[in-house]
């Protein structure tokens, strides 16, 4: 069993709809768990037109990571982490030069660039990875995968970062309230002291 958390990108947008039919129509003979195509709009914002998840059959919210990993794309994480879609080189990405070390979360937002879209798959492909290999290529795309394991780790890292994040970010806002509190106290008194001073 191994299982894997898979970008599927075309040069067209078109072949990436068609991919994704064919993808969900033969889900269980290519080992995919469930699936997304996901958009990039203009300003670089992720939209969901269409969802399938094959393992229960009631849509991405069923416990697929998937689901986690596009909202950390184009989320409020993956903006702090700075992985707006496509901002971590400003440009496309090859995917043939995806190197296997990269951080997964950062792989999949650099393929996905304003007026893009991708198959965002949880793929468990028993003994084999070529059947899907075979079907993605049959449309001119390309593929990258990262161990589920992986990919849930990093997100779980990312998301322990972005909670340290905003809570240093709210320490600072406190001490600076307090700082601020202190010397508006100061020029208080020091506006009294004046006062009876003249008295």
């Amino acid at each position: 069993m191994t299982e894997y958390i898979a970008a599927i990108v075309y040069p067209e947008k078109s072949k990436t709809y068609e991919a994704f039919s064919k993808i969900s129509a033969g889900s269980e003979r290519l080992g995919v768990v469930s699936a997304v195509l996901v958009e990039c709009d203009a300003d670089g914002r992720l939209t969901i037109p269409e969802g399938e998840d094959g393992h229960a059959g009631l849509g991405l919210g069923t416990g697929s990571l998937i689901g986690v990993l596009v909202g950390a794309l184009g989320g409020p994480i993956g903006m702090l982490l700075g992985l707006g879609v496509g901002a971590a080189t400003g440009a496309a990405v090859d995917v043939s030069r995806a190197e296997v070390g990269d951080l997964a979360v950062s792989t999949f937002a650099n393929l996905m660039t304003p007026g893009s879209n991708a198959i965002i798959a949880q793929t468990d492909e028993d003994g084999s990875t070529a059947p899907l290999d075979a079907a993605v290529a049959e449309l001119g795309g390309s593929i990258v995968r990262r161990p589920l394991d992986e990919v849930l780790a990093e997100l779980e890292a990312q998301n322990a970062a972005a909670e340290e994040a905003a809570e240093a970010a709210r320490r600072a806002m406190r001490e600076e309230k307090r700082q601020e509190r202190k010397e508006n106290r100061e020029r208080r008194i020091e506006a009294l002291r004046e006062k009876f001073s003249r008295h």
